[in-house]
């Protein structure tokens, strides 16, 4: 999603119809330019997601817990 989906987001009432709808097409969109990416943009940004994954749950035993 694009900063100008994210301010439209922000403006737009959380009691408001409008705002699921809005969310809805916005994650359509997304998802529809993810499949359109390229194979190796595909693959890098998988990649950088399983990274950020595996640091965050790594069993680290340079960190000390006092």
């Amino acid at each position: 999603m694009d900063d100008k989906f994210i301010k439209e987001l922000r403006k737009i009432s959380r009691d408001d119809r409008r705002r699921s709808e809005f969310m809805i097409q916005g994650l359509k969109e997304t998802l529809q330019e993810r499949k359109e990416e390229g194979l190796l943009k595909r693959w890098m940004r998988r990649r950088k997601t399983k990274k950020n994954i595996s640091e965050r749950f790594s069993s680290d035993t340079s960190s000390s817990h006092k």
